[in-house]
């Protein structure tokens, strides 16, 4: 049979006096059973299995179990009386409502923007759950076996622990109701006992908790303060009276000091009413609502700075966003990303989770100090935008933000001129074609996007950074630096070392792994109590680590594990700390952290909420290499103070910087603007003396856009020129950097033109010109076609064009409808568009000879240029 754990229950003292229940006005029950939502909620930031209360605030489940004694192996002294004049499973519910709605009522007569809702699910009280004893005869410590009962019922039999069995019971309750905690009241019948207290001989004679999210013990006959007490401990809240919790005890989300606690010996102490004491004067602060700062600092309700927000909860937005207004479209573009952030969880009682209820409820938006617009609602914790925001109001400035509507918590506020690009903190800048060499942008200067920029250390040499991915070392010891970074392990059994070797956990990979000098060797699973630490040559400004999850948490956990990975400044200051979500077993994940300042000395890296990861790899350094949006804006964050250069790279060859890399500065972890123009500058496959003298033979003929076509076929279609295309013939016949059908079409036009200025002249050599609504036809001879040739029939037209081939033995048959009639041979008709024109090629490869001829033919009235050749 179960026994409960090491974990210590606390209590109240009661008077021995009357119990009785303060009046007051009573919120309705919010009852609901079990089967009436099954809904499965997604977690909080940080929230895992072990966190079911954390701090007092959203919304609470709270599973009233009742017990009833069956007399099968003690006699039944209890029953609980249930009929049309009286009620006890209905006045004993609403006492807990009344117990754990006064923390309801306390909060919203705060100054505060806070809420909290409690969901009271009485499955297992309007239906007692039977038990062999008599709970209230018995010493408190028998709740053991009857709860145990319950458990077991429920397909916990197999749980190491009453106190795990119920904080598995627990997060499956907040999950189902879309809740943010719970917890389970245990009430046994003591309606027809002598003092309603516990038999003698147990740590308590009336009720108990377990802090931090378990559960409670207790009588049903105690009064509506109790409830309202134990449900402090559940939050964390200690005991105040004498003979409880000692004025040093700390815990609870802060960590917050006991000093309200009976034994402070400060001078001038002053021991305040509190729900947390007990007794009459518990039942006071109950019916007053009053309990001191401290007391409710424990339970996460504390506001440093008065602006009716609590602590935990008051923590800007983190967000990253870049914005640009498109005055030609009368619309705004905003995109990015934005996420809620986590206080650090303090509690030295805990595991310290870093949870938040806090999300990005909106995007808004306003104009010149106006009213704030809504932009855009999500309602989720994490979110990336790519917003496009009609705005016709004409405008001097904008300004934007991300808010929890909740909690009014927001992120920073970036601000912008109607011609300017917005930007959150950290480093950034646009670029743009300079047309007139003033380094500034003008009206009519276009942005260019997709322009690589590479940020540089101030010589011109690479930012540091490094990468040690296990697979990639043989087994070795890493006992000196390695890529710039130095390993060690830490915890009671290590003995600093690590090293790299196969996997004893996870077959077929290769990780990290630290020696265990009681178990004589290396092993490679990482916990809260065996850490990897890493520390680098420099600073850097992220870490990121790659890990396995495993199926090793504790009972009823997920499946799979939570890594945790905490930073350091080079004096060995905290820079704070990431969590995962959680990572199924056998799965990988990764988890980065990020210093807007570049600080990163070290880094801590374990395993979370008692699971355990295997490490395969690490990555840090700096974020060195961005890419313009669109509208030619790049932005990131990282960097210590100091000079650095920005090497850019545009998408088209026709734009550089001759001057070479821009210098940019980082003053503390921000930088100016950097508005960076490009000169524009001839295209490398562009003939800037005649420019559709494609493959600059001095003269421009239908072979010149043929080259063109040739290439796009190649090239896989119209494209921006690439660096790895710098040469070649001068297919770029407008110098835009691109190559595209528009640089054939104006060939043909030159052709056409220089073919309208000469009159009826002779065409060049091999061109046939084919009168309107005519055919003509060309033999192909043993003179002009060899049996292994290749041909084409090639010409611009204003509408369309038909090839056929002819045999001298009989009709002509169109190419598009018949293919050749001679075996061995293979055709292909091309008809693309080309502007006003279009152009069609037919191949022909291995023909009889003297046996057939090309006719082609015009249409729709219009004229066909056609040149027969050789194609090699």
């Amino acid at each position: 049979m179960w026994r409960p754990g090491n974990r210590k229950a606390t209590g109240r003292r009661e008077s021995l006096g009357k119990l009785r229940s303060a009046p007051k006005v009573r919120r309705g029950l919010a009852a609901e059973r079990l089967e009436s939502r099954q809904m499965m909620a997604a977690d909080s930031i940080g929230v895992t299995p072990l966190n079911t209360a954390e701090f007092l605030l959203g919304k609470v489940v709270v599973t009233p179990v009742f017990f009833e004694s069956d007399g099968s192996v003690e006699p039944s002294t209890e029953d609980w009386t249930v009929n049309e004049t009286e009620d006890e499973i209905g006045e004993v519910l609403a006492k807990i409502s009344d117990g754990v709605n006064w923390w309801s009522d306390f909060l919203d007569a705060q100054n505060t923007v806070h809420s909290l809702e409690f969901i009271i699910d009485d499955t297992y009280a309007r239906d007692p759950f039977e038990t062999g004893i008599e709970p209230i005869a018995n010493p408190s410590h028998r709740y053991s076996d009857y709860v145990a009962d319950f458990l077991i019922e429920r397909d916990f039999d197999d749980a190491p622990s009453i106190e795990r069995a119920v904080q598995i019971f627990n997060d499956q309750q907040r999950q189902r109701y879309d809740a943010d905690w719970a917890f389970t009241i245990f009430v046994v019948d003591s309606s027809n006992d002598g003092d309603g207290f516990f038999e003698g001989g147990g740590a308590f004679s009336g009720a108990f908790a377990f802090a931090g999210g378990f559960y409670m013990i207790s009588p049903s006959t105690r009064e509506a303060s109790t409830f309202a007490h134990e449900m402090g401990h559940i939050f964390w809240a200690h005991d105040e009276y004498p003979g409880g919790a000692s004025w040093t005890a700390t815990r609870g989300y802060y960590n917050t000091q006991n000093l309200n606690a009976a034994n402070n010996p400060t001078p001038g102490f002053v021991h305040e009413l509190s729900i947390m004491r007990s007794g009459t004067i518990a039942s006071d602060a109950f019916d007053a609502m009053v309990s001191p700062e401290v007391t409710l600092a424990t339970v996460g309700w504390q506001d440093s700075d008065g602006d009716g927000i609590f602590d935990v909860l008051d923590v800007p937005l983190d967000w990253e966003a870049v914005g640009y207004f498109d005055a030609s479209q009368s619309q705004y573009h905003l995109t990015g990303s934005a996420s809620a952030v986590p206080l650090r969880n303090l509690n030295s009682s805990g595991i310290q989770s870093d949870i938040t209820l806090n999300e990005i409820s909106e995007i808004q938006y306003r104009l010149d100090e106006g009213v704030w617009v809504t932009a855009q609602v999500f309602g989720e914790q994490h979110v990336t935008f790519d917003l496009v925001v009609p705005i016709t109001t004409p405008f001097s400035t904008i300004q934007w933000r991300a808010i929890d509507r909740s909690s009014q918590v927001t992120s920073e506020v970036i601000s912008a001129a109607e011609d300017e690009h917005a930007f959150t903190s950290g480093l950034g800048g646009f670029v743009f074609e300079d047309t007139d060499g003033s380094g500034q942008r003008d009206a009519g200067e276009s942005l260019l996007s997709a322009t690589q920029v590479t940020l540089l250390a101030a010589d011109g040499s690479p930012l540091f950074g490094g990468s040690v991915h296990a697979e990639d070392l043989a087994d070795i010891e890493l006992s000196q630096p390695i890529a710039g970074a130095s390993f060690s392990a830490d915890g009671v059994t290590l003995d600093g070392r690590v090293g790299v070797f196969p996997s004893p956990t996870v077959p077929g990979i290769r990780s990290f792994q630290a020696f265990d000098g009681q178990r004589n060797g290396f092993v490679d699973r990482w916990s809260q109590f065996q850490t990897l630490d890493v520390s680098f040559d420099e600073s850097v400004g992220f870490f990121e680590v790659h890990f396995t999850g495993l199926a090793t948490g504790s009972y009823a956990m997920k499946d799979g594990s939570y890594a945790r990975v905490e930073a350091f400044d080079s004096n060995g200051v905290s820079l704070g700390r990431r969590t995962s979500d959680i990572v199924l077993a056998g799965q990988t994940g990764a988890l980065r952290f990020d210093d807007p300042d570049g600080r990163i000395a070290s880094v801590r890296v374990m395993g979370h909420a008692q699971t355990e990861i295997v490490l395969t790899s690490v990555d840090f350094g700096f974020d060195h290499t961005f890419v313009t949006d669109a509208f030619g804006a790049w932005h990131g964050i990282g960097l210590p103070d100091g000079e650095y250069l920005a090497e850019l790279t545009a998408e088209n060859l026709i734009h550089q910087w001759p001057a070479g890399p821009v210098a940019v500065q980082v003053q503390q972890g921000a930088v100016n603007i950097v508005a960076a123009g490009a000169t524009r500058v001839d295209s490398p496959r562009h003939n800037t003396q005649t420019p559709e003298d494609v493959n600059g033979d001095q003269i421009v003929t239908a072979l010149d856009a043929l080259n063109i076509i040739n290439d796009l076929a190649a090239g896989g279609g119209a494209r921006i020129l690439g660096a790895d295309e710098a040469t070649g013939v001068a297919v770029d016949v407008n110098n835009d950097g691109r190559v595209s059908a528009l640089d054939a079409l104006l060939v043909v036009n030159a052709l056409q033109d220089s073919r309208d200025s000469e009159g009826e002249g002779e065409l060049p050599a091999g061109f046939l010109s084919i009168p309107e609504n005519t055919a003509v036809r060309r033999q192909i001879t043993e003179d002009v076609l060899t049996h292994e040739s290749n041909w084409e029939v090639w010409g611009p037209g204003a509408s369309d064009s038909d090839a056929r081939m002819f045999n001298s033995a009989g009709p002509a048959q169109s190419i598009k409808s018949n293919p050749l009639l001679a075996t061995d041979t293979d055709s292909q008709v091309h008809n693309e568009p080309r502007g006003n024109r279009r152009e069609s090629e037919l191949t022909f490869e291995k023909f009889e000879k003297n046996n057939f001829g090309v006719e082609i033919s015009g249409f729709l009235g219009r004229e066909i240029v056609t040149e027969i050749r050789p194609n090699p």
